[in-house]
């Protein structure tokens, strides 16, 4: 790869990362492009993104595609008496910046310190606005693809206070809400809105729940219901027609949950957590299908394959880990880390029906490359046990091949899969590692054209692909 360009500290104060930030989170929007550009985005017939929730009844809980009224925010952030913000600084600039941006003009988010960032790609060290918080760092934030306008865009910011805010930095507007954490008043960990709504995102916290908010409703307090200490998932919801916060309440672990990803079929969510486990569960029918162990220790990083096969994960255990999603199993465990894996990301310009790539980052400030296809990896031998291995290589394809036909129509619900031994899962090693960092790294983006990178010291770097 080239050099990079290190955009250094994004901000331009130099307050440093608190210690309850582990990361600086960004994210990217095209404002006024229908979608990010990927080779794997397609449409259906009438121009909507593919997902398999059309056509459930009216009754089931997400109801993504039932037209609403879109309420916009009520507060002004510039006015605020809020002791919540302690002050916005806008471009001096930035009317005459929004009346003269472009299609392909893009946008970047991030948030560092008690700070929350907006700027313009190509002018990074030149920020649009930034918001400053008193009373709460701000850990993570999302932007709804599907409501931005030239006008519009809705943007939900998760606090370490546990607070929301849902935030419209083209007309400065905001509302609060889990105000001081009256549903949940523990840490939020990851925020992102539910596949295809223009309403819905889901949260997760640090103490292990899971909670789905409705940016047009108010909050009210509210405890979950507790069941018997051995379940692993447990639903909590208000009644059907409730008119306030939360939409619903998982409990998924009784340790922090470290990060969630939702699958290419708009279907399911993969959640990873401090126990150690990766769950899948169907987020419309609030189903739990699988729980999946690290070698050891917590995982901190999840994400799908673009066509929804495969999901990845890394983790304290130093690995990368790869699970089949359909045949439900684990396919490869991925050894070049020297310290805990912090990021995962498949490279969608780089994925082909056979062949993967995807990279990873960790607090060895590593920048890792993969590429795999199931045909060509092969489980490690044994001295002494090559026979018992080759049977247990037969009874594990003829398992495999029989669960195969019977998963394509239905997967399993509820399955606790064991840890297997280093023994009967199949290794493989990484086809690039680099040091790109003095400091441990926290996340890893592709882009058509580039790699992006940050570090926990607030720096993100751009890789520039070969041309």
């Amino acid at each position: 790869m080239d050099d990079s360009l290190d955009l250094e500290k994004l901000q331009s104060h130099s307050e440093p990362l608190s210690p309850t930030v582990e990361s600086i989170g960004f994210t990217f929007t095209n404002q006024l492009s229908p979608m990010l550009k990927s080779p794997l985005n397609s449409l259906n017939s009438n121009g909507s993104i593919p997902t398999s929730i059309e056509g459930k009844k009216e009754d089931d809980m997400f109801s993504f595609f039932n037209p609403v009224k879109r309420k916009k925010a009520r507060s002004n952030i510039t006015k605020t008496t809020s002791s919540f913000v302690a002050k916005i600084i806008q471009n001096d600039n930035l009317t005459k910046i929004l009346a003269n941006r472009q299609n392909e003009d893009t946008y970047l988010f991030f948030n560092s310190g008690r700070t929350f960032c907006w700027t313009d790609l190509t002018k990074p060290k030149e920020p649009l606005s930034r918001v400053i918080f008193t009373k709460a760092h701000p850990i993570c934030h999302d932007v709804n693809q599907l409501t931005r306008s030239c006008d519009h865009l809705d943007v939900i910011i998760g606090f370490s206070s546990g607070d929301i805010i849902w935030f419209d930095p083209l007309c400065n507007k905001y509302d609060r809400l889990n105000k001081q954490g009256v549903i949940n008043n523990s840490s939020v960990t990851m925020v992102r809105w539910m596949p295809g709504s223009e309403n819905l995102f889901m949260a997760s916290y640090s103490d292990g729940s899971i909670i789905i908010y409705d940016k047009e409703k108010d909050d009210q307090s509210f405890t979950a219901s507790t069941g018997n200490e051995e379940e692993r998932f447990r639903v909590s919801r208000p009644s059907k027609n409730a008119k306030h916060n939360p939409v619903s309440h998982w409990q998924v672990s009784k340790k922090s949950v470290t990060a969630f990803a939702f699958s290419p079929d708009c279907q399911h969510v993969a959640i990873v957590s401090v126990d150690g486990c990766l769950r899948i569960i169907d987020f419309v029918q609030e189903t739990l299908y699988d729980t999946y162990s690290s070698y050891f220790g917590g995982l901190l990083c999840v994400c799908w394959s673009p066509d929804g096969r495969y999901v990845l994960t890394g983790g304290q255990d130093d690995l990368v880990t790869i699970w089949a999603f359909r045949e439900q199993r684990i396919v490869a465990r991925c050894q070049g880390h020297q310290s805990w894996v912090t990021g995962v990301s498949f490279d969608p310009w780089r994925c082909d029906e056979r062949n993967y790539r995807f990279g990873s980052v960790g607090e060895d400030t590593k920048l890792l490359l993969w590429d795999f296809s199931v045909s060509a990896l092969h489980k490690p031998k044994s001295p002494g046990s090559h026979r018992r291995a080759s049977l247990a290589s037969q009874s594990h394809a003829t398992t495999v091949a029989l669960r195969r036909n019977i998963v394509e129509h239905e997967l399993t619900k509820n399955t606790v899969h064991p840890c297997l031994p280093r023994s009967e899962v199949a290794i493989l090693q990484p086809v690039m590692a680099k040091s790109i960092d003095s400091d441990p790294l926290c996340s890893i983006t592709f882009r058509e054209d580039s790699i992006i990178t940050t570090c926990r010291k607030g720096h993100i770097k751009f890789w520039i692909r070969p041309s």
